[in-house]
């Protein structure tokens, strides 16, 4: 069984290696701007979570595979997303990444295209690699999960892009984008580490249900705290959402069940933070924080049915895929998933 901290050291620096690699010194600029972007710059820079990678390895684990030998894959999965990142921050705006400014903010929008486009290509490129270390046929099975998740990603961000301007998004639209954008790489990274070690159909299938509640999962529970988390744990300010007029799921859950907050959400095109704290205590009223928190825990129930179902057909007894679904979650959130984590 794999220590995570371990596993995510081996990573980073397998990550690094990887990529620096397929960037040649003729290529210095855009070495900068990779180094930039993942923080190699500077050793006190902020990093993502290598959370997609992370579920790749323990999946793998879970059958019986030593996840070190998946590395290519895993790094693969993570430029791929910082790929998706660097886009998203150019379409939505963005202006700080892992603490920093943004790519296109830093170097301009041309370039910052350019290297999203080098990280899109050179993810495939690293994908390659694992080849040597697998069964030909599961690699194949595989590069076709890691291909049709990049289409989803770009399907996902098209809708994400289209419903800004659209004055009405209904909340099932709302979750087919958070589906294509957010849940499809998540199940992604768990059915390419499972397919790579030998799993069967059922598990990849098993996997895929549980791959996808968890990143639905993920996104309301950010939408949740979005509004009514503890700041002081998030990080973030809890007005943000409303005062950018953010379509996020309690948000269009709220413009459909109450009119109170319709109404003010339509007559008052600029939201102030006072305003915010009304239109909050508005979907409040209308208990659309208790339907947030429940829409998150129907679909922790999910992953933690199919935990149980793998359980039982699986032998092996390696937790480090299920703490890093935990380590994802907030404490009340988590013990849904495992009874026994702390609250």
């Amino acid at each position: 069984m794999s220590d995570l901290a371990w596993l995510k050291d081996q990573f980073e620096v397998s990550l690094k290696q990887f990529v620096l690699d397929r960037t040649p010194e003729s290529l210095a600029g855009i070495r900068e701007m990779v180094s930039y972007h993942f923080g190699w710059n500077d050793p006190s820079s902020k990093t993502g979570k290598r959370l997609r990678p992370m579920l790749l390895l323990t999946s793998s684990e879970l059958f019986g595979h030593q996840p070190v030998d998946l590395m290519p894959a895993a790094v693969a999965m993570e430029v791929l997303h910082n790929y998706t990142l660097v886009h998203d921050d150019i379409e939505d705006q963005g202006q700080i990444r892992f603490g920093r400014e943004c790519l296109w903010r830093r170097y301009g929008l041309a370039q910052a295209l350019n290297v999203g486009d080098f990280l899109s290509m050179l993810a495939y490129d690293i994908f390659h690699e694992v080849l040597s270390a697998v069964d030909p046929l599961d690699f194949a099975k595989a590069y076709s999960v890691f291909r049709q998740a990049t289409l989803n990603i770009l399907r996902g961000q098209y809708l994400d892009i289209y419903f800004e301007t659209e004055k009405s998004v209904s909340v099932d639209q709302y979750l087919e984008m958070s589906h294509l954008k957010t849940s499809c790489l998540i199940s992604a990274s768990m059915r390419i580490g499972a397919i790579l070690a030998g799993a069967d159909k059922a598990t990849d299938l098993s996997l895929e249900e549980i791959g996808e509640h968890a990143g639905l999962a993920f996104q309301l529970q950010d939408d949740y705290l979005g509004i009514w988390g503890d700041t002081t744990s998030t990080g973030k300010s809890n007005l943000t959402d409303l005062t950018t007029r953010k379509k996020t799921y309690p948000i269009l859950l709220g413009l459909a069940e109450s009119l109170a907050f319709k109404a003010a959400w339509e007559t008052n095109p600029q939201i102030t933070p006072d305003l915010a704290r009304q239109l909050a205590g508005m979907l409040s009223e209308a208990r659309i924080d208790e339907k947030t928190n429940d829409a998150v825990l129907k679909h922790l129930r999910v992953i933690k049915e199919g935990k149980e179902r793998l359980a039982n057909s699986n032998d092996n007894h390696s937790t480090a895929m299920w703490e890093l679904l935990n380590s994802a979650f907030t404490p009340t959130f988590a013990s849904t998933l495992n009874p026994n984590a702390p609250t």
